[in-house]
C-alpha cells in the first residue's frame, strides 16, 4: 500500500501538459498493466469492424499466416512508448519502426485516426468499468496528450484537440463504417484463433462468448460475432468487477512485469525486428542493393 501511496501522491504533485509522459506511465505502474492490455487488445480487435482497416489487414495475410507475432509486434510496439515515453531511444526505434512499416501501405488518415482514437479511449473506458479505481481527469487528459503527440509523431493529420472532440470522432466513425464485410471476419476470425491458443483446450470455447460480452453490438455485427447471452452477459462483467474490488484492497503498485513477447521471441527481440517477416525481408533486399550500388 505505501508504494500505490507513493505513485498516486507523485502523480498528483506532476503537472500538465509537461509531465503528462510521466503520467502515464505511473498511471501503467499503479497496478494498470494488465488493464492496458486487455483495453488495447479489444482496442485493436474493434478496428477490424472496418471493412478498409480490416481488408488490408486481411490483403496482408499476416494475421492469418503469422497471428501470434503480430500480436506480439503490436503490443511491444505499444509498450515501448508506455514504458519509456515516445521520445526516449527507444520510443523513437519504436514509431520509426511503425512509420516504415505503414509506408508500405496506403492507409486513409480517418482510418488512422480511428485507431488512434481506440488507444486513447479504450484504456480509459475500460478502467473506468473495471480498473480497481477510476482514472482522474487529470490522468485521463494526460493520456490524450501522450497519444496525440504519438499520432502527431506518426503523421496523423486533423487530429481533434480534447478528448470529447476525439470521442465524438470515434463515435461518428463508427456509425458511418462499421459494416460486415468478408474481410472482418476473417482477421477477426485469427485473432480469435491466436487467443484461443494460449488456453487449453477446455477453456477455449469461453474467448469468444467473454469477448462478446466486452464488445460493443456495432463491433459485434461487423465481425459476425455471436451477441452474448445472459449468463456470459451477468457473469463477465461481475468477475471483472471482483477482480477490482480485490485489488483495491489487496492490489500492489510499482514498476510491473512489462511483457516481453515470450511466445514469439524466447530469446529476446530488437525493435526492428517488430515487423511482418515479409516486409523485413524486403528491406532487407533494398538495403543490400542499396549496398551494390556503384560510388
Amino acid at each position: 500500500m505505501p508504494e500505490r501511496n507513493r505513485i498516486r501522491r507523485e502523480i498528483d504533485r506532476l503537472k500538465l501538459p509537461q509531465d503528462h509522459g510521466e503520467i502515464v506511465r505511473l498511471i501503467v505502474c499503479d497496478g494498470f498493466l494488465w488493464d492496458f492490455n486487455r483495453s488495447l487488445e479489444l482496442a485493436l480487435f474493434r478496428t477490424f469492424a472496418s471493412p478498409s482497416i480490416g481488408g488490408l489487414l486481411a490483403r496482408t495475410g499476416e494475421f492469418a499466416r503469422s497471428g501470434q507475432k503480430r500480436y506480439d509486434d503490436t503490443s511491444l510496439l505499444m509498450l515501448q512508448l508506455l514504458r519509456f515515453g515516445y521520445d526516449s531511444p527507444r520510443g523513437k526505434a519504436a514509431l520509426q519502426r511503425i512509420n516504415r512499416t505503414h509506408a508500405h501501405f496506403s492507409i486513409r488518415n480517418e482510418d488512422y485516426l480511428f485507431v488512434l482514437s481506440t488507444f486513447m479511449l479504450d484504456p480509459i473506458d475500460w478502467i473506468q468499468r473495471f480498473g480497481w479505481r477510476t482514472l482522474t481527469d487529470k490522468e485521463q487528459d494526460a493520456l490524450f496528450i501522450f497519444w496525440r503527440n504519438v499520432g502527431r509523431r506518426m503523421g496523423i493529420e486533423q487530429i481533434p484537440t480534447s478528448l470529447p472532440e476525439m470521442r465524438e470522432y470515434s463515435d461518428d466513425y463508427v456509425r458511418a463504417k462499421f459494416e460486415y464485410s468478408d474481410s472482418n471476419r476473417t482477421v477477426s476470425g485469427a485473432t480469435f484463433g491466436v487467443v484461443e491458443s494460449w488456453l487449453p483446450d477446455p477453456l477455449r470455447r469461453f474467448v469468444r462468448p467473454v469477448s462478446a460480452v466486452l464488445l460493443d453490438e456495432a463491433t459485434r455485427r461487423a465481425v459476425q460475432l455471436e451477441p452474448p447471452g445472459r449468463f456470459y452477459s451477468a457473469v463477465v462483467p461481475r468477475v471483472l468487477k471482483l477482480r477490482a474490488t480485490w485489488l483495491s484492497l489487496f492490489g500492489r503498485s510499482g514498476e510491473p512485469k512489462w511483457p516481453d513477447g515470450y511466445r514469439t521471441y524466447p530469446q529476446g527481440y530488437a525493435i526492428e525486428d517488430l515487423v511482418p517477416a515479409k516486409l523485413q525481408e524486403a528491406e532487407k533486399r533494398q538495403i543490400e542493393q542499396a549496398a551494390d550500388l556503384p560510388g
